[in-house]
């Protein structure tokens, strides 16, 4: 009898901690499908797919992801090998994905925000390739060049019409913050756009 729970408690202990651990999709994996970039990225119970304009919800059954939103529903299976995730499409293509970590995501892009307690002021910040970055904000709306380097979570940005800085920090989960750059020493939160 003490044998029986003995086990049974091992089990049941065994079981809580698997039952803890992340599944090994919650992730970003990126790979490419008909010479274009797939990105997979896991966000609690939502994803991001690279060009979706909003997020995924998903669903995982045994080796199958089942996901579906505004602009893409798909199912495909999965499995692992050698630290790579290998995905089966409906085309019956196998996809091989390599998991990128976080600080080693991709900064360029369409960043949206406003300023801390100025809802109704809008700000868009555009980081390109190669450094050159632009902005614009409400109420004139209207582009303003300037340059930007990252270093690590640091973010520099100067801007040519006034030569003014902005230093921030990069959020690998999404978010730049620029504290007491903007008009009045507000701080902006700026939210990556994925699309």
């Amino acid at each position: 009898m003490r044998k029986i729970i003995l086990l049974a408690a091992l089990t049941f202990s065994v079981a809580s901690w698997s039952a803890q651990e992340p599944h090994p999709l919650f992730r970003r994996w990126v790979g490419t499908l008909n010479l274009r970039p797939l990105h997979f990225d896991f966000f609690g119970d939502t994803m991001l797919l690279l060009n979706d304009t909003g997020a995924l919800s998903f669903s995982i059954e045994g080796d199958s992801l089942i996901a579906w939103g505004r602009d893409t529903t798909f199912t495909v299976r999965f499995w692992f090998s050698m630290d790579r995730l290998l995905v089966l499409t409906a085309e019956s293509t196998v996809v091989t994905m390599s998991e990128q970590s976080t600080m080693a995501r991709p900064i360029s892009g369409l960043w949206r925000g406003s300023p801390i307690g100025r809802s109704d002021e809008r700000i868009e910040l555009r980081l390109w390739r190669g450094g050159v970055a632009s902005y614009r904000s409400r109420p004139d709306w209207e582009w303003i060049s300037g340059e930007w380097n990252r270093s690590a979570r640091f973010i520099n940005l100067t801007w040519e019409e006034d030569s003014t800085e902005w230093m921030g920090q990069y959020d690998p989960n999404g978010v730049l913050s620029f504290d007491s750059t903007w008009a009045e020493g507000l701080s902006v939160f700026l939210r990556k756009v994925y699309r």
